[in-house]
Parts: C-alpha cells; sequence; structure tokens
C-alpha cells in the first residue's frame, strides 16, 4: 500500500496529500478581501468562541456571499480537539470565499494562537482561503493562493478563552508562510 494513502487511512480528519501543494494551482477568489468580510468573520467568531471554548472543540464551516451580494455563512459544525471538517464549498447555495474555524480552549500541548500547518495546507488543498479565531482571541487569514497566513487582529480582539496564558516560548508572529509553519 502507497505510504500516503496508508497515513491517510489512519488519520480520515486530517488533510492528506499526493502531491506537493506547490503544484496545486488556484482560480482567483470571487471578490477581493474587504473590511466589511472582516467585520462579518468578528461577529460570527464572537457568536461560536463561548461554545468552542467550553467543549474545548473547533467549530468549522464557509463563509461567502449570497445571490443578493450578502455575506452568509453556514451554521457551525462541531469538530474535535484540534480538527473540523467544513462542508463542501459545492454543498453550499451560494459563492464561497473562505473556510473558518476556531482553536477551542487554550490548551498548554498545543500552539493554538497561529494557524497550523495542517490549516494552510487544506486551504490550499480546498482551493479556498481561511479563517482562523485562537483561544488568545485573534483572527488569522490564510491567504491559499500567496500560501501565507496574516494576523487580522491580535489578542482579545474576538473573544478570548479566560483561561488562556501567553506562551513566552513562542512569540506570535505577524504573518506565517506555508514554510514557516512546518516548523511547528
Amino acid at each position: 500500500m502507497n505510504k500516503a494513502v496508508f497515513l491517510c487511512a489512519l488519520l480520515p480528519l486530517a488533510a492528506c496529500l499526493t502531491e506537493d501543494v506547490d503544484s496545486i494551482q488556484m482560480a482567483s477568489r470571487a471578490l477581493p478581501q474587504s473590511q466589511n468580510e472582516i467585520a462579518f468573520m468578528s461577529r460570527v467568531f464572537n457568536d461560536i468562541q463561548p461554545t468552542s471554548i467550553a467543549e474545548g472543540r473547533e467549530y468549522c464551516g464557509l463563509i461567502g456571499v449570497d445571490e443578493f451580494g450578502e455575506m452568509v455563512a453556514t451554521p457551525p459544525r462541531r469538530g474535535r480537539t484540534s480538527s473540523c471538517l467544513p462542508p463542501a464549498p459545492n454543498a453550499v447555495n451560494f459563492t464561497v470565499l473562505a473556510s473558518y474555524h476556531t482553536h477551542g480552549a487554550w490548551s498548554p500541548e498545543f500552539l493554538t494562537e497561529i494557524p497550523s500547518f495542517d490549516d494552510m495546507r487544506t486551504d490550499i488543498e480546498d482551493g479556498t482561503d481561511g479563517y482562523i479565531a485562537t483561544p488568545g482571541g485573534r483572527m488569522w487569514y490564510v491567504d491559499a493562493r500567496n500560501r501565507v497566513a496574516r494576523q487580522i487582529c491580535g489578542l482579545n480582539c474576538l473573544i478570548p478563552d479566560p483561561g488562556f496564558q501567553v506562551d513566552p516560548d513562542y512569540p506570535v508572529e505577524s504573518t506565517y508562510t506555508l514554510d514557516d509553519l512546518r516548523d511547528y
């Protein structure tokens, strides 16, 4: 059995590639990111952060625009401690702009304040950008086409986990490339 296929079978919720993500070509984004979109995501995240934190689970979904040009989101799906599978973009009745997910509750076992390598790799594989909310209340935007994640806003800009603690051994940068995230 192919090692990549074997690993994918062992990790059903992980994004599994049999090709290098650098070879994936993505279509242009349907609409450029806007302040309206960022404000919409802040509201979406602030609605689900308390539940995500209380349950220690990721929640995820998709956002986009409907036929009237209004921002819409799928209902959040409950994931696991460190993974969540949003609906397929072709299963929704709007133009998908990005995925979204929370990182759940703060834990010293995970680097929850930055996007993971798999977070960015999955967005690239899916051909869509992504938003991430952290336990410290940060919001990240994964620009999948350019393979870079940038911090939209810092600590406490979203509802944070009351138990959150800054880890002095891992300072948070304002941007990360896919290659940067390989190290975490």
